[in-house]
């Protein structure tokens, strides 16, 4: 079988904006990319989010597995009992798969949705084995101790775009394209001084660049490995070190101070 890794949307259209150029990177490597789509938007919605997911999948070569029935993840949903669904669904996922990294948002990416599904996948964390990573990317919100990076070039992006023009329903209302290349962008020249240490050399001349941060938990900690570049593989030798526990468990400040309001479209 070959390696594999779980990749958690939320929604349809976040494989293609949380992190596909890594996402990619792997596959073209031999990796199986299990995209695990976790909510269908707003009811009206599901037909055409699921039609475009599949179309996603298609266009990026990943196995898509839907949650049945999808997520309810609106702000006025049980959202913790979304987690809960996550938190116990996801495991069996990571098992039938035999994979050896699970990817998500982080439990802090300010949209409700996320943090939701990035609160299940944690707890999915804890019952896993400690040899299984977890790679976050922040989209709504930034990460504060990203620990890899890969950078990549046009080639990758061009496809990056076009398993996101899979979701013409969600461009028409906003054009997430414009923030694909934005953010990586940025990270190609911010994302060197964040992972490696402020003052580092730019760790890339290609123009676009992802980062990531990658946990394991070990001995009830949720520990983080050193900088690195993203590579085929997480190596077992590999130090974790820091210990990123008092972030992780931390009530995120859309939790303390109310969620932004959501719009129906």
């Amino acid at each position: 079988m070959a390696p594999t890794i779980v990749h958690v949307a939320p929604h349809p259209d976040d494989e293609a904006v949380g992190c596909p150029g890594s996402l990619l990177h792997f596959l073209d490597r031999g990796w199986q990319v299990v995209s695990v789509i976790a909510s269908l938007g707003f009811p009206a919605q599901y037909e055409r989010r699921r039609t475009e997911a599949e179309a996603a999948s298609v266009r990026a070569g990943f196995v898509p597995v839907f949650l049945d029935p999808p997520l309810q993840i609106s702000v006025g949903d049980d959202l913790a009992q979304a987690s809960e669904r996550v938190a116990s669904e996801l495991p069996g996922i990571v098992e039938r798969y035999g994979a050896s990294v699970v990817v998500s948002p982080s439990p802090h990416d300010v949209h409700h949705g996320h943090e939701t599904v990035g609160r299940g996948v944690q707890k999915a964390m804890m019952t896993l084995p400690s040899t299984v990573r977890w790679w976050m990317w922040g989209v709504w919100g930034d990460l504060p101790a990203p620990n890899v990076f890969y950078a990549f070039g046009q080639p990758v992006m061009d496809r990056a775009l076009h398993i996101l023009e899979a979701y013409a329903g969600e461009l028409e209302r906003n054009d997430f394209r414009r923030l694909l290349t934005g953010r990586a962008m940025a990270n190609a020249v911010l994302g060197s001084e964040r992972v490696f240490g402020f003052g580092a050399p730019a760790a890339s001349t290609l123009p676009y660049a992802e980062v990531l941060t990658e946990v394991r938990h070990l001995d009830g900690r949720w520990m983080a490995c050193q900088g690195r570049q993203l590579d085929e593989g997480p190596s077992p030798q590999m130090l974790f070190d820091q210990d990123l526990s008092a972030w992780l468990e931390s009530p995120s400040a859309h939790e303390l101070v109310g969620w932004i309001r959501e719009v129906e479209g």
